[in-house]
């Protein structure tokens, strides 16, 4: 079992990790924004074009799917930070 000052240090080093978190979720969001645009783009148009617009497509769900795993994380460790806090009082 950790210590009161252990257990605060530990919520206070987790909550800087979610800081931390919160702002690959915001970049993965915008960058899963602009590669969707470009997919649109790229998918109604022909050619080669058309491939860019497929690959960007994939490259969209992929970072997509990255954006929830973080955003996930951050829930579960809110959740965890919580958790500390609560055996403490």
């Amino acid at each position: 079992m950790l210590t009161k000052t252990q257990a605060l240090d530990e919520a206070k080093r987790q909550k800087q990790a979610l800081t931390s978190l919160g702002k690959w979720r915001r970049n993965l969001f915008v960058f899963t924004a602009c590669i969707l645009i470009l997919a649109v783009f790229g998918l109604r148009s022909s050619g080669w074009v058309f491939g860019l617009g497929v690959a960007a497509a994939v490259v969209a769900g992929i970072s997509f799917l990255l954006t929830l795993t973080v955003h996930l994380s951050i829930r579960n460790g809110v959740r965890n930070v919580e958790a500390i806090l609560r055996t403490l009082a």
